[in-house]
Protein backbone atom coordinates (compact mmCIF):
# COMPACT_ATOMS: atom_id res chain seq x y z
CA UNK A 1 0.00 0.00 0.00
CA UNK A 2 1.44 3.45 -0.80
CA UNK A 3 2.14 5.58 1.60
CA UNK A 4 -0.07 8.62 2.71
CA UNK A 5 2.70 11.71 3.27
CA UNK A 6 0.31 14.58 2.96
CA UNK A 7 -0.70 15.84 6.20
CA UNK A 8 -4.26 16.36 7.84
CA UNK A 9 -5.85 20.08 8.18
CA UNK A 10 -7.90 20.81 11.25
CA UNK A 11 -11.32 19.59 8.85
CA UNK A 12 -9.44 16.25 8.24
CA UNK A 13 -8.72 15.75 11.79
CA UNK A 14 -12.36 16.26 13.21
CA UNK A 15 -13.45 14.00 10.70
CA UNK A 16 -11.02 11.48 11.81
CA UNK A 17 -12.08 12.32 15.55
CA UNK A 18 -15.68 11.85 14.88
CA UNK A 19 -14.88 8.26 12.72
CA UNK A 20 -12.85 6.80 15.43
CA UNK A 21 -15.55 7.73 18.30
CA UNK A 22 -17.67 5.86 16.10
CA UNK A 23 -15.99 3.03 15.18
CA UNK A 24 -13.61 2.10 18.09
CA UNK A 25 -16.26 -0.20 19.33
CA UNK A 26 -16.67 -1.94 15.51
CA UNK A 27 -12.79 -2.59 15.76
CA UNK A 28 -13.23 -3.99 18.73
CA UNK A 29 -15.52 -6.38 17.75
CA UNK A 30 -13.94 -6.69 14.61
CA UNK A 31 -10.58 -7.54 16.44
CA UNK A 32 -11.93 -10.42 18.16
CA UNK A 33 -12.37 -12.38 15.08
CA UNK A 34 -8.42 -12.50 14.91
CA UNK A 35 -7.59 -12.76 19.06
CA UNK A 36 -8.78 -12.19 22.31
CA UNK A 37 -5.15 -10.78 23.36
CA UNK A 38 -5.67 -6.99 24.85
CA UNK A 39 -2.41 -5.71 23.69
CA UNK A 40 -2.61 -7.24 19.91
CA UNK A 41 -6.10 -6.21 19.84
CA UNK A 42 -5.02 -3.11 20.65
CA UNK A 43 -2.16 -3.15 17.60
CA UNK A 44 -4.67 -4.29 14.73
CA UNK A 45 -7.15 -1.31 16.29
CA UNK A 46 -4.75 1.56 16.39
CA UNK A 47 -3.22 0.73 12.87
CA UNK A 48 -6.46 0.12 11.24
CA UNK A 49 -7.95 3.26 12.62
CA UNK A 50 -5.03 5.48 11.56
CA UNK A 51 -5.20 3.97 8.20
CA UNK A 52 -8.45 4.37 7.56
CA UNK A 53 -8.87 7.84 8.88
CA UNK A 54 -5.82 8.81 6.76
CA UNK A 55 -7.35 7.19 3.51
CA UNK A 56 -10.58 8.29 4.16
CA UNK A 57 -9.55 11.57 4.40
CA UNK A 58 -9.15 11.00 0.59
CA UNK A 59 -12.52 9.35 -0.39
CA UNK A 60 -15.34 11.22 -1.70
CA UNK A 61 -18.57 9.20 0.11
CA UNK A 62 -18.49 8.26 3.65
CA UNK A 63 -21.00 5.15 3.24
CA UNK A 64 -17.49 3.77 1.42
CA UNK A 65 -15.79 3.96 5.43
CA UNK A 66 -17.77 0.57 6.40
CA UNK A 67 -16.45 -1.18 3.63
CA UNK A 68 -12.67 0.17 4.22
CA UNK A 69 -12.73 -0.30 7.97
CA UNK A 70 -12.96 -4.26 7.03
CA UNK A 71 -10.81 -4.24 3.98
CA UNK A 72 -8.48 -2.89 6.27
CA UNK A 73 -8.88 -5.40 9.48
CA UNK A 74 -8.74 -8.28 6.44
CA UNK A 75 -4.96 -7.24 5.93
CA UNK A 76 -4.23 -5.65 9.28
CA UNK A 77 -5.64 -8.63 11.42
CA UNK A 78 -4.14 -11.94 10.20
CA UNK A 79 -0.81 -9.96 9.74
CA UNK A 80 -0.19 -8.30 13.24
CA UNK A 81 -1.11 -12.27 14.46
CA UNK A 82 1.08 -13.94 12.82
CA UNK A 83 3.85 -11.61 13.97
CA UNK A 84 5.24 -11.56 10.82
CA UNK A 85 7.17 -14.57 11.95
CA UNK A 86 4.21 -16.73 13.95
CA UNK A 87 5.63 -16.07 17.33
CA UNK A 88 4.02 -14.34 19.76
CA UNK A 89 5.27 -11.06 19.00
CA UNK A 90 4.29 -9.11 22.98
CA UNK A 91 6.96 -11.09 24.60
CA UNK A 92 4.88 -12.70 27.37
CA UNK A 93 1.75 -13.06 28.70
CA UNK A 94 -1.49 -10.39 27.64
CA UNK A 95 -4.49 -10.15 29.72
CA UNK A 96 -7.56 -11.24 27.59
CA UNK A 97 -9.38 -8.57 25.38
CA UNK A 98 -12.89 -10.36 26.20
CA UNK A 99 -13.25 -12.32 29.76
CA UNK A 100 -17.30 -13.24 29.37
CA UNK A 101 -18.08 -16.11 27.52
CA UNK A 102 -21.29 -14.80 26.84
CA UNK A 103 -19.69 -11.77 25.55
CA UNK A 104 -16.94 -14.08 23.32
CA UNK A 105 -20.37 -15.31 22.09
CA UNK A 106 -21.91 -12.10 20.96
CA UNK A 107 -18.55 -11.06 19.31
CA UNK A 108 -18.69 -14.21 17.22
CA UNK A 109 -22.15 -13.79 16.76
CA UNK A 110 -21.86 -9.89 15.37
CA UNK A 111 -18.65 -11.25 13.36
CA UNK A 112 -20.63 -13.98 11.55
CA UNK A 113 -22.86 -11.47 10.26
CA UNK A 114 -22.81 -9.56 7.04
CA UNK A 115 -21.16 -6.34 7.35
CA UNK A 116 -24.20 -4.22 6.43
CA UNK A 117 -26.49 -5.68 9.11
CA UNK A 118 -22.91 -5.62 11.54
CA UNK A 119 -22.15 -2.45 10.93
CA UNK A 120 -25.56 -0.90 12.01
CA UNK A 121 -26.41 -3.24 14.45
CA UNK A 122 -22.57 -2.25 16.46
CA UNK A 123 -23.03 1.77 15.24
CA UNK A 124 -27.03 1.98 16.74
CA UNK A 125 -26.92 -0.26 20.03
CA UNK A 126 -23.17 0.16 21.07
CA UNK A 127 -21.95 3.77 19.74
CA UNK A 128 -25.12 4.94 20.34
CA UNK A 129 -26.92 6.19 16.53
CA UNK A 130 -30.05 6.81 16.32
CA UNK A 131 -31.93 6.00 12.59
CA UNK A 132 -31.81 9.61 11.26
CA UNK A 133 -28.01 9.38 12.09
CA UNK A 134 -27.11 6.46 10.51
CA UNK A 135 -29.09 7.83 7.40
CA UNK A 136 -26.82 10.39 6.73
CA UNK A 137 -23.67 8.74 8.17
CA UNK A 138 -24.28 5.73 6.01
CA UNK A 139 -26.12 7.97 3.07
CA UNK A 140 -28.81 5.30 3.40
CA UNK A 141 -32.16 5.90 3.05
CA UNK A 142 -34.10 5.79 6.19
CA UNK A 143 -36.34 2.13 4.99
CA UNK A 144 -33.07 0.97 4.31
CA UNK A 145 -31.02 1.66 7.60
CA UNK A 146 -34.56 0.49 9.83
CA UNK A 147 -34.33 -3.02 7.46
CA UNK A 148 -31.33 -3.46 8.09
CA UNK A 149 -31.45 -2.65 11.89
CA UNK A 150 -34.58 -5.49 11.99
CA UNK A 151 -32.73 -7.95 9.91
CA UNK A 152 -29.87 -8.17 11.67
CA UNK A 153 -31.72 -8.40 15.40
CA UNK A 154 -33.74 -11.25 13.77
CA UNK A 155 -30.38 -13.11 12.98
CA UNK A 156 -28.76 -12.21 16.50
CA UNK A 157 -32.19 -13.60 18.22
CA UNK A 158 -31.97 -16.69 16.18
CA UNK A 159 -28.79 -17.82 16.80
CA UNK A 160 -29.29 -17.37 20.38
CA UNK A 161 -32.93 -18.74 20.05
CA UNK A 162 -34.20 -15.93 22.30
CA UNK A 163 -37.43 -13.77 21.01
CA UNK A 164 -35.54 -10.33 20.90
CA UNK A 165 -31.89 -9.29 20.69
CA UNK A 166 -32.00 -6.27 21.78
CA UNK A 167 -31.34 -7.27 25.83
CA UNK A 168 -28.20 -9.30 24.80
CA UNK A 169 -26.99 -5.98 22.50
CA UNK A 170 -27.85 -3.54 25.36
CA UNK A 171 -25.89 -6.12 27.83
CA UNK A 172 -23.13 -6.37 25.38
CA UNK A 173 -22.27 -2.86 24.59
CA UNK A 174 -22.34 -2.30 28.57
CA UNK A 175 -20.10 -4.78 29.07
CA UNK A 176 -17.35 -3.95 26.38
CA UNK A 177 -13.60 -3.06 27.44
CA UNK A 178 -14.34 0.89 27.47
CA UNK A 179 -11.10 1.32 28.85
CA UNK A 180 -9.52 -0.43 25.96
CA UNK A 181 -11.52 1.82 23.31
CA UNK A 182 -10.23 4.61 24.94
CA UNK A 183 -6.96 3.51 24.65
CA UNK A 184 -6.85 2.86 21.06
CA UNK A 185 -8.83 5.97 20.23
CA UNK A 186 -6.09 8.17 21.94
CA UNK A 187 -3.56 6.14 20.49
CA UNK A 188 -4.79 6.49 17.07
CA UNK A 189 -5.97 10.82 17.53
CA UNK A 190 -2.64 11.26 18.82
CA UNK A 191 -0.86 10.01 15.70
CA UNK A 192 -3.15 11.56 13.71
CA UNK A 193 -2.88 14.96 14.88
CA UNK A 194 1.10 14.47 14.67
CA UNK A 195 0.31 14.57 11.15
CA UNK A 196 -1.78 18.00 11.61
CA UNK A 197 -0.13 20.49 8.81
CA UNK A 198 0.63 23.27 10.87
CA UNK A 199 0.60 21.59 14.00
Amino acid sequence: MRRVRQGLDRAELAACERIIELYVPYILVRCARYTNRRRQAEQIGVYTLVTTCLLASRLDRVRQLGVLVDVMLDVVGPDVVSGGEGHEWWGGCDELLIVDRRMCRMAAALNFLHRPWREVLILHHVAGMDVGDLTRWLLRPADEVVTRITRGEKLLAERFAVSDARPLLAQFAAGLDAGWMQEVADAALEYLAQRTRGA
